[in-house]
């Protein structure tokens, strides 16, 4: 067990960076509480994956043998036009021999279950709408809808991409005139999604369910403006996704999909607008699958991407969604949270003291380790979202040579980048190198020993 400075850590937000963060605080000894402005975490979505770059740390936490439990490691791509015939294939298979550990999907909620099991339930206060942050010499305080209000050290805005934290300190950056114009515009949607997750369906029909590994099945017809994609999961249910982009034109105002009410009404008005699609399993259609989801796991949402510049000031610093929303195109969101929590909680633990002066500096350094990283994930998430989603005979062009001409070495570089940057927590027993590829060495500890110190597993 470390030593850590005393600080005392505000998390507000229950999501994924939230509720990892807070499992490494449990392993370092580090006081903190969560604010949730909901009533309960739900877990809106359908599924999200993990990789060699989060899966060691999932380890150290002992956390590995739950999420292989109620995942599967996914193999492939394969894409299809609206006539279900293959148009091209990305390999993924190569990512446990490179990183040591299979690239994984498991459904929303059985992530956040396995996230809340070593929580205490004292930790999360339901009910915690944070309408404003004020600092001073002796901290930072959170002042909830309630009435409410709470000091800490350290506040931690991992509250999503609409972040109220980010709200209040770009307001009094603004008021610093410290405020970019990037970071003062309204964040724009990209695409527009419709997700699910089936009940048990029958393998015998849906005979993707009978493999021990997930491929994604991907239709991308030639005139409907959207994309479906399929996942397999454990105990013979299928993750959906309809996706469509958002012309860039529109991204301000969210025009795109015909549908821009919100509610139980609008969601199955779209449900019946995509329904016809075919899919990829059984020569029946997307609306069979909808069907076959309960109305309660079909969710409508619009999806945001954006980097934001400026990630903290003074005692309060944002994490995962809050300070950069990408696409789920390439599977990259729920790693780039992990792995945020990973470096802000060694710099945290190694802090000396809880003065402004070491958490600037801790802030600092979280922000050089992963603001170059966040920013190439989302433009890579970009580029795969654009590659799916666009329409026209150039896209076409773009799909066909993507998805069948890319040489192996190439394929391989790429999933080798993925998986490169693998930190873990330091002040933990270090989970094994297993992969064929190692990947780069920590970063230098602002405080405290070298690396070198950590023992093995």
């Amino acid at each position: 067990m470390p030593s850590p400075s005393n600080v005392r850590v505000i998390i507000v937000g229950g999501g994924i960076g939230g509720l990892s963060l807070a499992n490494m605080f449990e392993k370092a000894g580090i006081s903190y509480i969560i604010l949730e402005k909901a009533t309960r975490i739900r877990a809106l979505g359908s599924s999200l994956g993990l990789d060699a770059s989060s899966l060691p740390v999932m380890e150290q936490l002992g956390l590995l043998p739950d999420f292989y439990r109620v995942s599967s490691p996914v193999r492939h791509f394969n894409f299809y036009n609206d006539n279900v015939k293959s148009i091209g294939m990305i390999d993924f298979s190569d990512l446990e021999e490179i990183g040591g550990y299979p690239a994984i999907i498991l459904d929303r909620p059985s992530f956040y279950n396995i996230l809340l099991k070593n929580i205490p339930r004292n930790r999360i206060l339901y009910n915690k709408r944070v309408l404003s942050i004020t600092q001073d010499e002796d901290g930072a305080t959170a002042r909830c809808a309630d009435g409410s209000a709470y000091l800490g050290d350290v506040i931690v805005g991992a509250d999503g991409a609409y972040s109220a934290v980010r709200q209040n300190i770009y307001k009094s950056l603004k008021q610093k005139g410290k405020l970019s114009s990037n970071d003062d515009k309204p964040l724009g949607y990209n695409q527009h999604c419709l997700v699910g997750v089936s009940r048990p369906l029958d393998p015998e029909e849906y005979t993707c369910l009978k493999r021990n590994f997930t491929d994604f099945e991907i239709v991308i017809p030639k005139s409907d403006p959207f994309y479906a994609v399929y996942m397999p999961l454990p105990n013979n249910r299928i993750s959906w996704a309809v996706i469509q982009n958002v012309e860039k034109g529109d991204a301000q105002t969210g025009e795109g999909f015909r549908f821009s009410e919100w509610g139980p009404e609008a969601t199955m008005e779209m449900a019946n607008f995509v329904r016809h699609q075919p899919n990829p399993f059984n020569g029946g259609t997307l609306g069979d699958i909808i069907d076959n989801t309960p109305r309660d796991l079909i969710t409508k949402i619009m999806l945001e991407e954006k980097f934001f510049e400026a990630w903290h000031e003074d005692r309060v610093v944002l994490l995962g969604d809050a300070c950069h929303k990408v696409v789920p195109s390439a599977g990259l969101g729920a790693n780039l949270a992990v792995l945020e929590a990973v470096h802000l909680c060694n710099l945290l633990v190694d802090m000396p003291t809880v003065s402004l002066k070491d958490i600037t500096s801790v802030f600092e350094v979280y922000y050089e380790q992963r603001g170059t990283i966040a920013k190439a994930a989302l433009s890579k998430s970009r580029q795969f979202g654009k590659a799916m989603g666009d329409r026209g005979p150039v896209s076409q062009f773009v799909r066909k040579v993507f998805f069948n001409h890319i040489p192996d070495w190439m394929t391989r570089l790429s999933n080798t980048q993925r998986i490169q940057y693998r930190p873990q927590l330091h002040f933990l027993p270090q989970a094994p190198e297993r992969g064929t590829v190692k990947g780069k060495p920590q970063e230098p500890r602002l405080f405290g020993a070298p690396f070198k110190d950590a023992v093995p597993v």
